[in-house]
């Protein structure tokens, strides 16, 4: 959603490729430390790193699904306070939206940072760890992940720069349709993630 809107920074194309950076270096340094970190502290492959994993999942599963759920049940009480059963005419649009249009070169990286999926790469960590590989294919598994993770932004950012006529429409489409659902696209991510990972916290458990 953020590479959509900073493909039209006013600063041009580059703004968002900052962002691209940042995210890209974010996961890669995360998810390295972990896999040296927790490595060093348990065997890969191991019972202790199977139940150290499934317990991070299951932490992190329940943790998005009860913010999901708070926002869900936030979304009600603003409905039921219209008096009604729809939703606001004019949903209240969050301030960082507004502002991404001019936003500068070390905010989009700071942004980039901040903004990536650091559940999924402690998920993702937890898995690699699991699994009774070895150090050429931990590094493989990791880079794949990386790659995998970044590909939306990339994309976005590579339709926007190389592809701008052909990709105008879409994107312009995209952007108002993320502007407007914006609150529910992080809900239902938030849900289906932690739903995700609850599930599979609970089967590495047992």
């Amino acid at each position: 959603m953020i590479a959509v809107l900073l493909v039209e920074a006013r600063r041009g194309h580059a703004i968002v490729w900052t962002y691209v950076v940042a995210w890209v270096g974010a996961i890669t340094v995360v998810l390295t430390a972990l896999l040296a970190g927790v490595g060093a502290i348990f065997e890969q492959g191991s019972n202790s790193a199977t139940t150290s994993a499934s317990v991070a999942e299951l932490v992190l599963g329940l943790a998005l699904l009860s913010w999901g759920a708070a926002r869900v049940v936030h979304a009600r009480r603003v409905v039921a306070a219209t008096g009604s059963g729809d939703a606001p005419a004019q949903p209240g649009t969050p301030g960082w939206l507004h502002a991404i249009g001019n936003i500068s070169y070390p905010a989009a990286f700071l942004l980039g940072i901040y903004s990536a999926t650091y559940p999924l790469v402690i998920a993702a960590a937890g898995e690699i760890l699991r699994s009774d590989a070895s150090t050429a294919e931990t590094v493989v598994l990791a880079s794949l992940f990386v790659v995998l993770g970044s590909s939306s932004v990339a994309a976005v950012a590579a339709l926007g720069t190389f592809a701008p006529g052909r990709s105008a429409v879409f994107l312009e489409r995209l952007r108002v349709w993320l502007t407007v659902h914006n609150r529910a696209v992080i809900t239902a991510i938030l849900l289906v993630f932690g739903i995700a990972l609850t599930a599979r916290g609970l089967t590495g458990l047992n």
